[in-house]
């Protein structure tokens, strides 16, 4: 076998080995008999072949027989009330006596639960077993001589001898578990004749991770004699998993090849194994050795368990000392370093966090920060500034590890073993080949305190050469690639560079806390940084907010003008068609243009955070009613059925934001319309569910078209602004913003508007809304029809005919196009008003004439429409006159616009461009 393949093949075996599922052997030692039950039915499925050797009875002629056929129903009652137990391991060992004809065989053994049946497995008691009084004597002199031990040191010495002492075994180890799973032995007792394996390393593979994993679950394994021939399970498979019998917490089970070639080459014969367990992860582990096939007994095993345990509550009990003198060490030096971090973050609260924590606490004592871990050198990274004190690599490594750091997303990662991670540090061991490193990741800024040990160059003893792990194909055949342990226990020295001094919990359960302090601190300025930031940014968002309404007053003022134009000029008959074309494109492009004003401000609302809840009081089915009207119109324009699908349980009266809900359905029912040519538009409403205990109801909202459906790639960046579909592009029309807003208005009802679609077949959005549900009995009549009187419908024009008499009109604008406009609009309707340019104005006219209605600029020279309106209500307030309606007409059309007015005096509010149905709404009203 050329190198190569030998290299080969020794991975190859070490993976077969640490694969073995030697849980699943199908075979026990022969020393003991094992039983797996049918617990309700009382019958045995399988049985181990032995039971000849101990019952003179063939296996084969008890599988599914009664379990009464080996034990009398006296023994069954000791079983019986373990069946309603979950833990089994509380009652073991327990002896029962098996009984054929006449003859009885007494057992002490186990029992315990695997794929759903119930195992018993049985040695037999032989004459002058020690009974529990034996264990507690036993274990109560070994405690006793344990107690003496000074230190930890000398407790794991008492202890292999009082094992040996108890057990008789020629060898007996207390191996430990290295952070890479191998291991060393740290106590020993042996006999004289026998070569020492104390302070002897073994590589990870001498002990494969899943036995590593049966030592945690099994705490005791015991081996009687290596060379025997384990005897098999029959039936082979568990009749319930149909896989052979997991025999993961068995003492009986058999002994795997590997393991069984690993002992006979080191000459031993039978063992005892306890696992010693710390803070639920294995520690290590108490070995015993003899070169001859030897038993124990279940009350020594017992003992040895129990002393097992006792170490294993030390092993806690050192580590515990251990860290409460290391924590007084380093006590004084956190302390000092944290009051350092607190008083500069007093102190100096305006400087940036990189510039305080490098400048005016780290590195005002150097000594404390290494000594808090015992290095060597430490870097301190805030941002892009890196600071390095005592031994550091040079800077350019320096930058690239952090890079690395940073990229691993840890809050603390650690190593002795640096250039085995990271390959560049091969060439600064001397310095860095140890590290230490704890980070913190905060608004986008990545900060790292990382701490280097210089190499500490090391002599490790191995119980042969680690490099050598296996012996591959030395069977007869030549061809057989299965796994041998290796051909040599004998000393092997290896010289270990390239590592520092392990890193200990201690030193990194302080790097921990000194990043809590770090973290603490940060916050602290972090919080001071965003108070600014959002200081500036409410600045920025008022400046914003001001500059969006100016230039929404300054287009909308033109706009009046354009659209009230295309308004006066559409009846009229004088017309021809190709002047009627160009009015409908002037008004579609204006209407497109007064869309997009509105969406960047509704945008620009929900960005600076806003939004508010406006539930109200409204009559549902009139609100889905007015709905249906006005999109009707749209849909008939387009010869398409508008269906409205109102389930009937739905409630009449509810408490939500009604504008929010209508603005979603209007956008997402005219992108509908708009959309599909031919076919239908449904909106279903229906009821999710009712909470019967509150009014809260659930209400499910889904449009459904025949359009031209949504590409699947397109969907993703529906909802994202100013982004069109193809078919949104091809109609030339809309914002991209509409979806957008409705789905912000969607999350603000803490609902979310999901879609489905399918090209050239249609589409469909969904949304839940949760309401408040309203019983009539509840309401008065004048609440619901003052909530729900912006939902009435659009007073006929015809009605409204030859009023010139019913209403005294004062109209205040002072751009003389919009006056103008404003006036035709009004003849248009039936009116006549008298005009006025500013404030100044409108009241010298009251001076002389009294009127009805009083619509009303705001933005004018000498006097604006708000100072006009205050004063107005003074004025009837003193004189106790007559309550004039004032009506702001104004281009100023964001919402505290309209809260200004109503606060001042004003009684209703139209925003420009005016459109004549809402002109012709207010007058009415006036009239009543």
């Amino acid at each position: 076998m050329d190198i190569a393949q030998s290299d080969f093949s020794e991975q190859f075996g070490y993976t077969l080995c640490d694969r073995e599922k030697i849980h699943l052997l199908g075979h026990i030692q022969p020393h003991g008999i094992l039983i797996a039950i049918k617990e309700l039915e009382l019958e045995i499925v399988q049985i181990s072949e032995n039971t000849i050797h101990f019952f003179g009875i063939a296996a084969s002629s008890l599988v599914n027989k009664p379990l009464l056929t080996l034990f009398p129903q006296s023994q069954i009652e000791i079983l019986l009330p373990l069946f309603s137990q979950q833990d089994l391991e509380t009652f073991n060992p327990i002896r029962l006596t098996a009984q054929i004809k006449s003859e009885k065989y007494q057992f002490e053994g186990e029992v315990y639960r695997s794929d759903g049946l119930l195992i018993l497995e049985l040695e037999p008691l032989f004459t002058g077993s020690k009974d529990s009084l034996g264990f507690y004597h036993l274990a109560k002199a070994a405690t006793a001589n344990l107690r003496k031990a000074q230190d930890f040191s000398e407790l794991s010495n008492l202890l292999v001898q009082e094992i040996q002492k108890i057990t008789k075994y020629d060898r007996v180890l207390i191996y430990k578990f290295d952070p890479d799973d191998s291991g060393v032995v740290i106590a020993e007792a042996k006999s004289q004749y026998l070569e020492p394996l104390l302070g002897l390393h073994y590589p990870a593979s001498d002990i494969p991770s899943f036995a590593r994993e049966l030592y945690h679950r099994k705490w005791l394994r015991l081996i009687v004699d290596v060379d025997t021939q384990p005897v098999p399970i029959i039936p082979s498979n568990n009749p319930l998993a149909q896989e052979p019998l997991d025999l993961s917490l068995s003492s009986l089970r058999s002994v795997s090849l590997f393991h069984v070639k690993y002992l006979q080459k080191m000459k031993v014969s039978a063992s005892l194994v306890i696992a010693l367990i710390n803070e639920d992860k294995l520690w290590g582990l108490i070995v015993c050795h003899h070169p001859i096939p030897k038993y124990i007994d279940y009350e020594t095993r017992k003992t040895c368990e129990f002393l097992g345990q006792i170490m294993s509550i030390e092993i806690v009990s050192k580590h515990e000392i251990q860290l409460k003198k290391s924590q007084e060490k380093i006590k004084d030096i956190q302390a000092k370093l944290k009051q350092n971090i607190l008083d500069s973050n007093q102190s100096i609260s305006q400087a940036p966090i990189q510039d305080v924590f490098i400048q005016d606490v780290l590195m005002q004592d150097i000594d404390s920060l290494l000594n808090l871990v015992n290095a060597q050198g430490a870097v301190i990274c805030l941002g892009d500034r890196i600071s390095s004190i005592g031994q550091c690599p040079p800077q350019a490594f320096i930058s690239s590890l952090v890079t690395w750091i940073q990229a691993k997303s840890q809050d603390i990662f650690y190593t002795n073993h640096l250039s085995q991670s990271y390959s560049e540090a091969i060439e600064v061991t001397d310095i860095a080949s140890g590290l230490l490193a704890v980070s913190i990741s905060l608004n986008h800024t990545s900060y790292h305190v990382i701490w280097f040990r210089t190499e500490v160059l090391q002599t490790v003893n191995w119980a042969g050469d680690p490099s050598k792990l296996l012996d591959i194909g030395t069977d007869d055949n030549s061809d057989n690639l299965s796994p041998s342990p290796r051909r040599s226990f004998e000393l092997w020295k290896e010289t270990v560079k390239a590592k520092s001094l392990d890193w200990e919990e201690v030193e990194i359960e302080a790097a921990l806390e000194l990043r809590g302090t770090l973290m603490l601190a940060a916050l602290e300025f972090s919080q001071q940084a965003l108070k600014q930031e959002a200081e500036r940014s409410e600045v920025a968002n008022q400046a914003k907010s001001s500059f969006l309404a100016r230039m929404s007053h300054e287009l909308r003022t033109p706009l009046n003008a354009i659209l009230g134009c295309t308004q006066l000029m559409h009846d009229d008959d004088s017309l021809t068609h190709d002047l009627e074309e160009y009015v409908h494109i002037i008004s579609h492009s204006s209407e497109h243009l007064l869309n997009l004003i509105d969406d960047v401000l509704e945008m620009s609302k929900i960005e600076a955070g806003k939004i508010i809840l406006e539930e109200t009081k409204f009559d549902f089915y009139l609100f889905l009613n007015n709905l249906q009207e006005m999109l009707q119109i749209r849909a008939k324009d387009k010869k398409l059925k508008l269906i409205f699908a109102i389930h009937p349980d739905l409630p009449q009266y509810i408490k939500s934001d009604e504008r929010k809900i209508r603005q979603i359905l209007l956008n997402l029912l005219g992108n509908a319309i708009k959309f599909t040519s031919k076919g239908y538009v449904t909106l279903r409403v229906s009821l999710l569910k009712a909470d019967s205990i509150s009014s809260k109801v659930v209400i499910h909202f889904e449009i459904e078209d025949t359009g031209r459906g949504i590409a699947s790639e397109e969907l993703d960046k529906l909802f994202k602004a100013f982004v069109q579909t193809a078919s949104g592009k091809a109609s030339q029309t809309g914002t991209g913003l509409g979806l957008v807003i409705s789905q912000q208005f969607a999350h603000f009802l803490g609902s979310h508007i999901i879609v489905s679609s399918i090209l050239d077949k249609g589409t469909t959005f969904q949304f839940d809304i949760a309401v408040e549900q309203l019983f009539t009995g509840l309401i008065a009549v004048d609440e619901v029809i003052n909530t729900t009187k912006t939902s009435m419908a659009v007073v006929e024009k015809e009605s409204q005919l030859d009023n010139s008499q019913s209403l005294r009109i004062l109209l205040v604008e002072d751009n003389s196009f919009n006056q103008m406009i404003a006036l035709r609009l009004l003849a248009k309707l039936g009116y006549q008003a008298d005009c006025a340019m500013n404030g100044v104005e409108v009241l010298k006219a009251l001076e002389h004439k009294s009127y009805d209605l009083i619509l009303m600029d705001l933005q004018m020279p000498e006097m604006d429409g708000l100072e006009a309106t205050r004063r107005i209500r003074l004025i009837e307030t003193d004189l106790s006159s007559h309550r004039i309606k004032i009506v702001a007409m104004t281009a100023n059309a964001m919402a505290e616009d309209r809260e200004k007015c109503l606060l001042v005096g004003m009684d209703d509010f139209i925003s420009k461009p005016v459109r004549i149905d809402d002109l012709a709404a207010v007058l009415n009203v006036s009239k009543q």
